[in-house]
């Protein structure tokens, strides 16, 4: 039987994680994550580092994006998780906000920071299967989540082609043995308008760019 234990399970992601970051996935250097697993992870609180000083400058840096493409945007928020990012945006600079995630563990953390309208909005969904209608938001986040998709490029299309003409895509990618190979293949559909970094006090790296589909 597969084992029930939060430590087990999570020791098991970081091996593969590390396995993915020095081999890469051959089809589009995707790393697929079951829903169960992210459950089993939210709940002893595995994942309470994205509130903590070291996710700061990351999400500092992935709001000044989403100021500089759209002065009050309506918001997809792809990867929400228990809601950090939610928690620091003005809800007076944002017209409209959905947080989505696969994890309903997750999704009940972020709906139990009691956030103010329109911030308050989260729903399960996952992105391999879902897609928003035509022009329903001017910028979509995929915030630390493209990587988990089976194929990011193709993931990013699909998102990229119900945005409204002065829409954007904004993707943030933890920097690993095969962050420049991510790149590299969405460069192959899109251009990048701004690009940041961020870094904290581990040194730990991230990339942050902003994404127009190329015609």
């Amino acid at each position: 039987m597969p084992s029930s234990d939060p430590s087990s399970d999570f020791l098991r992601r970081v091996f593969h994680r590390l396995k993915f970051r020095l081999h890469g996935f051959r089809s589009g250097l995707g790393q697929p994550v079951s829903v169960e697993a992210l459950d089993r992870e939210y709940a002893p609180g595995a994942w309470n580092h994205f509130f903590s000083a070291y996710e700061q400058a990351r999400h500092e840096v992935l709001l000044d994006l989403i100021r500089a493409v759209h002065p009050r945007p309506r918001l997809l928020d792809l990867g929400c998780g228990s809601g950090r990012l939610a928690s620091m945006l003005d809800p007076a600079a944002i017209s409209d906000y959905l947080g989505a995630d696969i994890s309903e563990e997750g999704l009940r953390l972020a709906r139990n920071l009691k956030l103010p309208e329109p911030l308050n909005r989260f729903e399960r969904l996952n992105f391999e299967t879902w897609t928003p209608e035509v022009a329903a938001f001017d910028v979509i986040t995929f915030n630390e989540c493209l990587g988990y998709a089976a194929d990011p490029l193709r993931t990013a299309r699909r998102f990229a082609d119900v945005l409204p003409p002065d829409g954007a895509l904004i993707v943030s990618h933890f920097q690993s043995t095969n962050h420049a190979e991510f790149w590299r293949r969405l460069a192959q559909s899109f251009a990048f308008i701004f690009e940041r970094t961020a870094t904290n006090a581990k040194g730990q790296i991230w990339d942050l760019r902003v994404l127009k589909l190329r015609l």
